[in-house]
């Protein structure tokens, strides 16, 4: 006997109470500028319609504007990096 109904604890399949799968959530990319963008006005947007509380959207901001710094610092050294080597070649 197979019993489908779904619930958030589980699935009853033969009398016995198995445990619901875990929900996959989309994959967030934060790996460029634009981006980290896109995700800050996404947190704009929930605050300014009160789906997110404000003292939670400040937060993510500021997590957010601290991801964008680190990428910006790593896309700086690496151009620093190539300019370096270019001028080691010309020397």
């Amino acid at each position: 006997m197979v019993d489908s109904s779904n619930s958030k604890t589980g699935q009853v399949i033969e009398g016995k109470l198995l445990p619901a799968s875990p929900v996959r959530s989309p994959k967030l990319r934060l790996g460029t500028i634009r981006e980290v963008r896109r995700e800050l006005v996404k947190v704009y947007e929930m605050a300014k319609t009160g789906v997110l509380p404000t003292q939670d959207a400040g937060r993510l901001t500021y997590m957010l504007q601290a991801l964008a710094g680190m990428i910006r610092d790593s896309d700086l050294e690496e151009r620093i990096k190539k300019l370096e080597q270019q001028h080691v070649k010309k020397s």
